[in-house]
């Protein structure tokens, strides 16, 4: 039986995860940085990145920010474009405009 793809959130929630931990960060602290309040800090963090909850779309810009990823890093549906969009984040403007022309030739 084939394996059912990960949900959006799931996705966004493994990838938050996973940035979280490679900056180094606690929950209470990536949530401390997004401006959230102490008696919610850590419980708030802790369900986005199980899944059990999700963030409206400026706390979840917020995140990406914090961690230093582009937000369409945290909600691509494939870890590939994901990457792609990371690489291409960290371009100039006119490189990004280089590449996007480069892929749509």
């Amino acid at each position: 039986m084939a394996t059912k793809p990960p949900t959006p959130r799931e996705t966004f929630a493994r990838r938050l995860r996973a940035e979280r931990l490679k900056a180094g960060l606690s929950q209470r602290e990536l949530g401390r940085r997004i401006g959230l309040s102490e008696d919610v800090v850590s419980s708030r963090i802790t369900r986005y990145e199980k899944g059990t909850s999700e963030p409206d779309f400026e706390t979840a810009r917020q995140l990406a920010d914090a961690l230093g990823v582009p937000l369409a890093y945290l909600l691509a549906d494939s870890d590939t474009l994901a990457e792609i969009v990371r690489a291409a984040a960290g371009l100039s403007l006119a490189k990004q405009r280089k590449l996007l022309a480069d892929i749509k030739t």
